[in-house]
């Protein structure tokens, strides 16, 4: 027996079709963790912060993609304490429904809530709740830059304790039981009276899409794969760029619940499988496994929660996808860890295709994979168009209407590149040259459901001021 499958009959003998409740705690007052760094009430939308606990069931590997090989799993439940960061709309007509529940990513040491950030001003336009539960114990209490949240602020979060990643699955699923358990519309989840101060209080959860960025995404594939068919607790599911990503139809549930999985060209060293049934697999040209408008983000978070020299939120500066002169405030060019491609796009754009899958039952629309050979030795190498961008794949504007291009090879972050003035004078007669063949290419991407309207229009405000001389 494989160790997935003594962890799958350790999930099944605890009746793991019974999600615990666990106690709920707060709201706390004061400014949290890695919480937001812009005002959300100018969206009309709420941050809290919550504690909970209770004791979760250890009903997976600690590190699920390679598989930990453990020989006896441990069988008994343990206590835990964690948190559970809450953005919402500040009244209920402002709810569509569905709650994001997140798995922040942990690889930096600290809680990261990567789909919130690539996607908070959509996700507070169209009306999510959003809840950023604290499910790994690094960024509980046990991380290497001691940027852990016990360990970093111990007046605030030294009561949390987290007994281990194999219970990570289960503390996740509790977080979200205990923001569903009193709705009146999600289904399988026992009606109570609100309390005044319940994280949703007067929202009524009718569907719950579970997310996770690159390593949290490893452990939402364990779930799809492991969990999901006992629990039946989460509707969707949408994890993001992770290198361990499904190679065969054999890989991946695909008749339990609608995942879409979303990749980017970093990730294009392997050789994945196609769309089927509940699955779809988008792979985005053009974009490293950390954008700059996550960079940026993280960089002003982390000058708030740890005193560090970094710049401000601002998006514009975040959101630049290459339109701007070299020499402008807050540009980079050939720099490592600088790239500007917009993948804030598609997260958005995925994260509406599955709530209209969820809703409409209309599966999201189908992406070219990313063109590549692959060597006898296993190599892989992307096929590059003449000015140096990935071809096929999942493709914004910005790579067929190009000022720059974008290089995956420089570690996770990337890079970009402005094409020589040559060049950019030999495609667009002027600026306004340059606008007219990007809003053709917008349009098209719209039409193809790969680009919001929301951030077309975005994309073309920032056209308006691109460094097009002749």
């Amino acid at each position: 027996m494989t160790a997935g499958s003594l962890f799958s009959a350790v999930a099944t003998a605890g009746n793991q079709d019974e999600v615990p409740a666990p106690k709920v705690m707060g709201p706390l007052s004061g400014q949290p963790m890695t919480g937001a760094v812009h005002d959300v009430s100018e969206h009309g939308y709420i941050e809290e912060e919550y504690f909970v606990q209770g004791k979760a069931r250890p009903l997976g590997p600690v590190n699920p993609y390679p598989i930990d090989q453990r020989e006896s799993p441990s069988e008994k439940p343990a206590p835990y304490r964690t948190r559970v960061l809450i953005y919402r709309p500040a009244y209920d007509r402002g709810f569509n429904g569905t709650l994001v529940a997140e798995w922040p990513n942990v690889s930096t040491g600290r809680d990261a809530p990567v789909t919130w950030i690539n996607t908070f001003d959509y996700a507070m336009r169209e009306g999510y709740a959003f809840a950023v539960a604290s499910s790994q114990k690094v960024g509980v209490d046990d991380s290497h830059t001691d940027q852990d949240l016990k360990t970093a602020q111990p007046d605030r979060y030294g009561s949390l304790h987290h007994p281990g990643d194999e219970y990570s699955y289960d503390i996740f699923a509790q977080a979200i039981q205990a923001l569903t358990r009193s709705s009146n519309s999600k289904p399988g989840h026992t009606s109570k009276k609100r309390k005044s101060n319940a994280p949703l209080r007067d929202l009524d959860v009718e569907r719950v899409v579970a997310t996770g960025m690159s390593q949290s995404a490893q452990y939402l594939r364990y779930y799809i794969n492991n969990i999901q068919a006992e629990q039946d607790l989460i509707d969707g599911f949408l994890p993001f760029v992770t290198a361990e990503t499904p190679a065969d139809q054999d890989d991946i549930w695909d008749d339990l619940a609608p995942v879409m999985w979303v990749m980017s060209e970093s990730e294009a060293n392997q050789v994945r499988r196609e769309d089927s049934g509940l699955f779809r697999l988008w792979e985005v040209s053009g974009a490293s496994h950390i954008n700059y408008w996550l960079v940026h983000w993280a960089q002003a978070m982390d000058a708030r929660d740890f005193g560090e020299d970094n710049p401000p939120w601002n998006r514009m500066i975040a959101g630049q996808y290459g339109q701007r002169a070299e020499g402008d405030p807050g540009t980079s060019y050939d720099v490592c860890g600088v790239n500007y491609f917009p993948m804030r796009y598609a997260y958005r754009a995925a994260m509406d295709q599955l709530q209209d899958w969820l809703i409409e039952g209309e599966a999201p629309p189908s992406a070219p994979r990313i063109e590549r050979t692959v060597a006898d030795d296993g190599s892989v190498t992307v096929a590059r168009d003449q000015y140096g961008n990935a071809k096929g794949g999942l493709r914004l504007p910005v790579l067929d209407v190009p000022l720059v291009y974008y290089d995956i090879s420089c570690g996770t972050y990337g890079s970009t590149h402005r094409l020589e003035e040559e060049t950019i004078n030999s495609l667009y007669s002027d600026r306004q040259a340059y606008i007219e063949e990007l809003e053709c290419a917008v349009d098209e991407t719209v039409d193809s459901g790969y680009l919001l309207v929301d951030d077309a229009m975005d994309l073309l405000r920032r056209a308006q001021r691109a460094d097009v001389t002749v």
